[in-house]
């Protein structure tokens, strides 16, 4: 916030969320559409607009038809701060571990009753307790439980698996599997079961190999004042998986900070300078830049 005094800014009252994630891209880019109809028009090859629902699970993009939208790349405006591009995201996955236990009069329990609660309570003791989201950042991964609930017959455990890095996350995933072994090794074969659904991977594979599209943005920003901020996106979006369906995608800055939470705002010149660009990323690869 202390880098917007003296801007406008677009706010609630602070009991809601703006929803300048992802609103701000829409009018970003509605509104450069607008301008490009404007007379005198600027020069520009074939441009595309398209919209979905459902980022946040990363499913918002799966039956998006990229054959259809006709393009060799594209860009999504769901960043952050002014100046953020971002072409690297978390491989991300979810994993549910089901607990079954056994019931028996506590009374004559012993060597018979398995208590499913008391097994999920540890087994999550048996993940690295550094390596949560609250302990990490920039380039380090996570195992986060989202829930946890049960009693003496059955229990269950819901994480999200995070990880830049591909081989590092393949270890993640087989480590979830092997916990879940250690658990059926001390409690009985069938005690635990886990179902691990991968979510979306890192676009950066998908990117890298045409440059062009990072270096058209960086230049776009420059010629319009904008100091370029090249950061690894701490989760996902629809980009990552576009850029795995064929369509290369980068993720430009829509100028909102605090997503999520009461305290989100977007600052109007920011709002303003994400809609230029969207403009000047046109022009520049009309003229070859």
């Amino acid at each position: 916030l202390k880098a917007h005094v003296g801007e406008d800014l677009i706010v609630t009252d602070g009991t809601t969320l703006l929803g300048a994630d992802d609103k701000a891209g829409i009018a970003e880019i509605v509104q450069a559409m607008a301008y490009l109809l404007e007379p005198p028009e600027i020069k520009h090859g074939k441009v595309r607009v398209g919209f979905n629902p459902d980022e946040e699970i990363g499913l918002g993009a799966k039956a998006f038809d990229v054959e259809k939208f006709g393009c060799q790349w594209a860009y999504t405006m769901d960043g952050g701060e002014l100046g953020e591009l971002e072409y690297e995201n978390f491989n991300a996955a979810a994993a549910k571990i089901d607990i079954k236990g056994v019931s028996v009069h506590p009374g004559y329990a012993k060597g018979k009753m398995i208590n499913a609660a008391q097994v999920a309570a540890v087994l999550a003791a048996e993940f690295p307790t550094h390596e949560t989201p609250e302990h990490t950042a920039e380039y380090e991964g996570f195992y986060h439980l989202l829930h946890i609930e049960g009693n003496v017959e059955h229990a269950s455990l819901s994480f999200i698996i995070r990880d830049h890095d591909s081989a590092r996350f393949e270890e993640r995933k087989a480590f979830v599997e092997k916990a879940v072994a250690w658990v059926n090794a001390k409690y009985g074969e069938g005690v635990a079961t886990a179902t691990i659904t991968e979510q979306y991977r890192n676009m950066r594979q998908q990117v890298e190999p045409m440059p062009h599209i990072i270096d058209i943005v960086l230049d776009a920003m420059r010629e319009i004042d904008i100091e370029p901020k090249v950061r690894a996106i701490r989760g996902g979006t629809d980009g990552a998986q576009l850029s795995f369906m064929g369509l290369p995608c980068p993720n430009i800055f829509a100028g909102g900070l605090n997503f999520h939470g009461p305290h989100e705002f977007l600052p109007i010149p920011s709002l303003e300078k994400a809609s230029r660009l969207v403009v000047k990323i046109i022009e520049m690869t009309a003229r070859g830049i």
